[in-house]
């Protein structure tokens, strides 16, 4: 399990810290990842794995996934991993249900590549090795400097992935994993034009929700896939700065016309308690599981 803040911080953030980030109006929180605080009674945590893992199987069977391990056997291995995890974090990145849902979906897909655009802390890095430690990881990210975990055998770069020769990759046995901020009809684009079809996106949210989420990349999948039902400019703010989506995007549309199939997997609050996850599958046309 991971250390709980030391006695003396934790009091000291209770009787002064917090009342004054309190009046500067902040909170002020301990680094505690989601996952640790969980049930422990064996009845609840079997509910908690049921529930998962059937939310899990109806969306790899949407996704046209088909699953050689028992998902069921698979969320009960990541429930006992998870607290092994060498990433704090409370704010920002995955929480307990965008890692499983990683960590499943990866083991389903099976890639010997993974390309990961957008690593952060690194424990998406951490997920997808524990789902496939045979797989070479490359890691893509402009600033490396906050890794808590960084991967022996994966290769590092701060240069954007779209910027590098793959041609040595087999892209039929590649996944793309996007967590990276960046428009989602570009990197289906510009995966498509590196022969890749199996790509995976975190935050993929519709437009009518994508308010309420930091820096989301838009146009997303969702909005992407909405094209024909929203005619009009899409705006919003966020911390008082506006934001539009502009209506007739062509690079929207060119991505639109390369996904042959997309769907958002359930957030799984409703079958963990954990934050909502954010997880889009998308195959493009010439690709298959």
């Amino acid at each position: 399990m991971q250390p709980r803040p030391p006695v003396v911080l934790e009091r000291l953030r209770r009787r002064f810290l917090g009342p004054l980030f309190d009046r500067l109006g902040y909170d002020l929180v301990p680094a505690s990842p989601d996952w640790t605080h969980r049930p422990t009674s064996p009845r609840e945590v079997a509910h908690l794995l049921d529930a998962a893992a059937a939310s899990l199987s109806a969306d790899l069977a949407a996704s046209g996934l088909h699953p050689r391990e028992d998902i069921r056997a698979l969320a009960e291995t990541f429930w006992h991993l998870i607290p092994t995890a060498p990433v704090r974090q409370r704010r920002g990145g995955s929480g307990f249900n965008g890692a499983l849902q990683l960590y499943v979906a990866m083991r389903v897909l099976n890639p010997a590549f993974v390309i990961e655009s957008g690593v952060f802390r690194g424990l998406t890095t951490w997920v997808i090795r524990q789902a496939c430690p045979g797989a070479r990881i490359y890691c893509h990210d402009p600033d490396l400097s906050g890794l808590q975990y960084r991967d022996d055998r994966a290769r590092y770069s701060t240069a954007d992935w779209s910027t590098v020769d793959w041609s040595m990759l087999n892209p039929a046995a590649t996944v793309a994993f996007f967590d990276d901020h960046v428009s989602q009809a570009r990197r289906v684009v510009e995966a498509r034009a590196r022969g890749l079809t199996r790509l995976l996106f975190d935050d993929d949210v519709p437009a009518h929700r994508i308010h309420s989420h930091g820096g989301p990349a838009h146009p997303t999948i969702a909005m992407i896939t909405a094209l024909d039902a929203a005619p009009e400019p899409i705006r919003w703010t966020r911390n008082g700065r506006p934001f539009e989506q502009p209506a007739g995007d062509a690079l929207a549309q060119q991505a639109a016309d390369l996904i042959a199939r997309a769907h958002p997997f359930d957030d799984l609050h409703h079958a963990t308690g954990y934050s909502p996850a954010r997880l889009t599958y998308v195959e493009l046309h010439g690709g298959g599981p």
